[in-house]
């Protein structure tokens, strides 16, 4: 799982935002989803921007500004226009990589804080 390798040190990732282009063909032998369509080429037509995650912090920057110190996921949905269902899952992936922690419910809602910095000592 992915949270956990966001921890190490020596671990970064970087997300590219590209158009591509793809070529189709209605042969029958597609995915169900496509309704018999096949992909039979993908084209990268452009890399319009990127963004490089090197240590935690970098995955709270993609948190909204507005977003209280403690919030919840219905929050987070709220500010952010998305789903809940996707907050649910940036929240349980920011908890697996020490990110974020738990606070104290709200009723019956979990809430969320920002993990404390831990300075690392070298030598």
């Amino acid at each position: 799982m992915i949270s956990h390798v966001v921890r190490d040190d020596n671990f970064s990732l970087e997300v590219l935002f590209i158009d591509e282009e793809e070529v189709r063909c209605n042969d029958g032998k597609g995915s169900w989803r496509r309704k018999g369509v096949s992909i039979k080429e993908r084209r990268l037509l452009q890399v319009n921007s990127r963004i490089l995650f090197q240590n935690k912090d970098d995955y709270l920057k993609m948190l909204p500004d507005s977003l209280n110190l403690v919030f919840t996921n219905r929050e987070l949905s709220k500010l952010a226009k998305i789903p809940l269902r996707t907050a649910r899952q940036i929240t349980y992936c920011l908890r697996k990589s020490d990110t974020i922690l738990l606070a104290p419910k709200r009723g019956r809602e979990l809430a969320f804080q920002v993990a404390p910095k831990v300075e690392k000592k070298i030598g």
